[in-house]
């Protein structure tokens, strides 16, 4: 593995420590504020899926729609199935069960594995296409550590206990990109971008904008064409 990938590994996984500690920092946030920074890493997440990262998995293997749906579903089922209850960016119940905070936890540690992989597999592709992907998992994993300190929180955990959820989830990053870059890079690079298109397509889509669509605002369709507008300038920026 290369310096660079191993780089952006820590960087993803403290992002994940860095919504952990926002969430700590301030017991309560204003919804509007959270959802501008969620709209616009959505629309950011969508664009370097489609435009970058699925166009380069179907150069590499015929196999890409499949692995597409692998990564959609694998999210899916870590995050909406097995957890009894989960929701994406901002967790306010109280009274939850510990269980509960073990499953989101859990949940949330699986879509990082993806995360890890989709890093490591962008930077042996091109190192430009490398930053967007980074720049993608942390505008996505810093609401998930805000998530998971949130849910743990509202279980009745401790700060501690928050930040060491956040840190596990950050963790399982490091630990995809390291078993992905085991594996032959010629063979798999495909199938790996396809997988991770696919798991990031799932959040934008069915976590985060669900998210920042439940209030009518003009706020949220411009944080999305805002996003969308973030990864065409740095892709210009990149090239």
């Amino acid at each position: 593995m290369s310096t660079r990938a191993l780089l952006f590994l820590f960087i993803s996984a403290l992002a994940n420590v860095t919504g952990a500690w926002l969430y700590l920092l301030k017991k309560e946030w204003e919804h509007e504020s959270s959802r501008v920074w969620i709209a616009a890493g959505a629309g950011f997440m969508l664009a370097v899926s489609i435009v970058e990262i699925l166009p380069e998995a179907a150069l590499r293997t015929g196999q890409a729609p499949l692995w597409f749906i692998v990564g959609f579903l694998f999210v899916h089922v870590f995050e909406h199935v097995l957890p009894p209850h989960f929701h994406y960016g901002h967790e306010g119940h109280g009274g939850l069960q510990m269980r509960v905070g073990l499953a989101a936890t859990g949940g949330l540690m699986m879509h990082s594995v993806t995360d890890g992989v989709a890093i490591v597999a962008a930077v042996q592709v091109d190192p430009g296409l490398g930053w967007l992907v980074l720049a993608a998992a942390v505008w996505h994993k810093v609401p998930s550590g805000f998530t998971a300190a949130s849910v743990v929180g509202a279980t009745g955990g401790s700060r501690r206990a928050s930040f060491a959820a956040a840190g596990m989830i950050g963790l399982a990053s490091i630990v995809g990109g390291l078993i992905y870059a085991t594996l032959p890079a010629e063979k798999w690079i495909g199938q790996a971008l396809a997988l991770s298109a696919g798991s990031l397509i799932y959040v934008a889509a069915t976590d985060l904008l669900p998210e920042v669509n439940k209030r009518r605002s003009l706020l949220a369709p411009v944080g999305v064409i805002a996003g969308v507008l973030v990864f065409y300038f740095s892709h210009l920026f990149i090239e």
